[in-house]
């Protein structure tokens, strides 16, 4: 059993949670146990678009991973957390708020292919330990910047004074892999000489998942078989799909590397009906790189 599935998430129930949910309600209801893994952390605060994959769909987090997402965000202004987010404490507030006219032209300067610091509240690796752990143990550590890619940043709504000073806005973000939204929300405030938390945040797309492909979490668990859908089709979200021939899947299946006509990429490899997996074209020459067939699992 290999499929993915688009889960909404609520707010308060963290990724790995979602998880252990899910996996017990389908190997339960199929007599076996499903292996089961989410395809990108929200984090308990945040709600929205959770992938998850089961069976040997879980190979496909990288290929989820590279892909394009996007979120709704509100940020608050005039104070932040030791978490960037409402989860955490409040450590500063000085009750400086930007003008609109000056929040709406930094915006531009986040576009594109930038490096950002992760919050201090991550998942970040340091030395083997999580970061999060250590900040909760009182522990500061400097993390290192990594480059992110913001497609597009546009600011919804807020709330203003007569003033044009803006206590709270609201923002559509599409961005690559490894973003971090509270660290934008930081980023956003210090270039304009104030503070900020993100107050909400909302994922409305993932890996080719947008809202409207969601089942509610609960709706999941009661009746986890009646949401099985074909084994193909996050592979078909993810990457241009392939049809081959029995003699070439055979060859495929086997490990070999064949010539092909196709542009050099990477494309789903279909036969009769089945995904057989990922395939790398190079040069001409395909070879499948992750293996999915054996849809008995």
């Amino acid at each position: 059993m290999n499929f993915a599935r688009a889960l909404y998430k609520p707010v308060g129930i963290s990724s790995s949670d979602v998880v252990i949910k899910c996996r017990n309600a389908l190997s339960k209801a199929v007599g076996k146990k499903i292996k089961c893994g989410h395809m990108g952390t929200l984090d308990p605060a945040a709600e929205g678009v959770l992938v998850l994959g089961f069976g040997k769909a879980t190979k496909l987090f990288d290929y989820m991973q590279s892909g394009k997402k996007s979120y709704v965000a509100t940020f608050t202004f005039g104070l932040t957390t030791d978490t960037l987010d409402r989860e955490g404490v409040v450590t500063k507030q000085d009750g400086i708020l930007p003008q609109k006219s000056a929040l709406l032209d930094v915006l531009h300067s986040f576009i594109g292919e930038t490096e950002q610091i992760p919050p201090a509240y991550s998942a970040v690796s340091v030395n083997g330990v999580k970061a999060y752990k250590l900040a909760r143990n009182g522990k500061e550590t400097v993390l290192a910047a990594k480059k992110v890619k913001i497609y597009s940043l546009t600011m919804k709504d807020c709330v203003e004074d007569e003033s044009g000073k803006v206590s709270e806005a609201r923002f559509e973000i599409v961005c690559g892999s490894g973003t971090y939204i509270r660290s934008l929300c930081r980023d956003i405030a210090e270039k304009l000489g104030c503070l900020a938390y993100m107050s909400a945040l909302t994922r409305t797309s993932c890996g080719g998942y947008t809202v409207g492909d969601c089942v509610d979490m609960a709706d999941f668990v009661a009746d986890p078989v009646s949401y099985v859908v074909p084994d193909g089709e996050i592979v078909s979200k993810l990457l241009p799909v392939r049809t081959v021939s029995d003699e070439t899947a055979k060859r495929l299946r086997f490990g070999q590397t064949l010539r092909c006509g196709y542009d050099d990429g990477r494309y789903g490899i279909e036969c009769n009906g089945e995904i057989l997996g990922i395939a790398l074209v190079k040069d001409a020459n395909i070879k499948l790189e992750t293996h999915l067939w054996n849809t008995t699992e």
